[in-house]
Formats: C-alpha cells, structure tokens, sequence
C-alpha cells in the first residue's frame, strides 16, 4: 500500500469509530453538537471511503482506455466529498432551528465532553498529518481531507464550548446556536474544495510561480535556447503536465538542440516534483 492509501485508510477507521461513539454519548445527551459532531464524523467516513477508491484508481498506470492516467479520480472524489458536506452541514443547521424552537434538555455532558476531548485530539492529529502529505504528494483529495479534518477541529472546539455554556454559565440555546456556526464553517470548507476541484477538472494552468520556474529553467540554457512559446500547463491529481515550443538557435545540430531540450526537461522536473514536460523545438 502507498502511502497515500494507507493515510487515507487510516483515517476511515478512526472517523468511523468517533462517529459510533459520538452518536450513542450525543443520543445520551440530548446535545444537538454533539449529534451534529457525530454526523461530520460519518460524513468524514464516507468521503474516506470515497477517497480510498479514489487515491487507488488514480495511482494506476495509463492503459489504452485511459492514455492520460486515471488521475482525475482524486478531484472528482474531492467535488463528490464538498458536495457531501455541504448538504450535511445545511441539515445540520435545519436541525439546530428546530431545536431553538421546540426546546430542549441536556443530559450526561460529563461523557459527551470527555468524548469531544478525545475527538478533538484525534482531529488535530489527522489535520496535520494530511495536510503534511497532501504537500508532499500534491494530491488534491488528501487536500480535501485536510481541510476537512481542520474544520472538524473548530467543529469539536465549537461543541466543548457549547456544552461548556450550557452547563457551567448555563445559557440558554448555546448548543444550538454553536451547532449552526460550525454549520456555516462547514459550508465555507467545502465551497474551497469545490472550487479548487472544479478548477483542475477544468484543467486550470498552474500557479504563477510555477510557470515562474520554467521561465528560469529555460533562461538558464541561454543562449542556445533564445526563449519559449506557447506554453500550456494544467494540474490533475497529483500529476502536471506543462508543455510549450522551445526556441533554439537555429545554426545548433539536431544533436545540440537534443541535449539543450532533455536538460531543460530535467531541469524542470526537479524543480517541481511529479510534472510531465513536453517540449517542441523550433530553429530561430
């Protein structure tokens, strides 16, 4: 297993059993946070789920269905999963104003505080650590994960507040209302993945700075190569993909133009890790 897979495994497990315990200590006590929490953590389940058979079809090698790769399955997994959390985060806060306006009763906060404690923990850990790996990887749904498993952190955050109110300075509502404000955080959370996955399905070109770095790779193979034109770049998965026509002094050898495009191809591969670089040379 990679370990983008094993990640991504790793997570399922652990969101899948605060999710069970979430829900029978937020059924204990009445809390509409925690039941809400409990509901984040399913969903974190189901995007995981997802996301593993995303990561794993991505990984796989082109065939001749398929001559680009499979590696649009990581954003498409991640658009699947925004739209997942933005639809439990809008029942989320329906919940919430019926529960302000029929009123409620809390119960046995003790448990469900020690329990948020123990999710919390958990969430700070798998936020780092997926956002440690997206970085290394470039993969847009560890992405996804990350910045839902951060949102998962103000979600928890948010409940120990809210039971914390309700029980210690005894304010009315607190639950609810925190409930429907890590609700609207949620929402925000996912419109992000949603854009950024929609943008590399759309094949998006890559960030300025990158296309900066071919600039200075070409620049540096000066004068044999004069410059470059039609540059054409785009980020799928974890893969980029940059192409454009290099200008080479048009007295070199076939064999020199050769050398000074395979360095140049080098050169911009090692400067930005996993990119595919194809190059036309054009005598001028």
């Amino acid at each position: 297993m990679t370990l983008k897979f094993r990640t991504v495994l790793m997570a399922l497990l652990v969101s899948t059993g605060l999710a069970a315990i979430k829900l029978v200590v937020g059924i204990a006590s009445s809390s509409i946070a925690v039941l809400a929490s409990a509901l984040d953590s399913f969903t974190d389940a189901c995007s995981m789920a997802i996301n593993l058979v995303a990561v794993r079809s991505a990984e796989k090698p082109a065939d001749e269905g398929h001559q680009y790769g499979h590696a649009k399955a990581e954003p498409i997994a991640a658009l699947f999963q925004a739209a997942f959390i933005a639809v439990s985060a809008g029942y989320l806060i329906y919940r919430a104003f019926r529960r302000m306006i029929a009123g409620y009763e809390l119960t046995n906060e003790i448990a469900a505080i020690i329990v948020i404690v123990v999710a919390l923990a958990a969430s700070v850990f798998l936020a780092m650590r997926m956002k440690r790996i997206a970085q290394c990887t470039s993969s847009a749904a560890l992405e996804a994960c990350a910045l839902n498993y951060g949102a998962d952190v103000w979600t928890n955050a948010g409940v120990l507040v809210a039971l914390g109110l309700e029980r210690w300075a005894h304010i009315s509502n607190a639950d609810p209302i925190i409930s429907i404000l890590i609700s609207i955080y949620i929402v925000v959370s996912a419109v992000r993945i949603g854009h950024k996955s929609i943008s590399q399905l759309m094949d998006r070109s890559l960030p300025r700075e990158m296309l900066d770095t071919v600039d200075r790779c070409v620049a540096s193979h000066a004068p044999m190569a004069k410059g470059y034109h039609r540059l054409r770049s785009r980020q799928v998965g974890s893969e980029k993909e940059i192409e454009f026509h290099l200008e080479v002094d048009k007295n070199a050898s076939f064999e020199e133009a050769h050398n000074v495009t395979e360095a140049i191809v080098s050169d911009i591969q090692r400067a930005i890790p996993g990119s595919t670089v194809t190059i036309h040379s054009d005598p001028v």
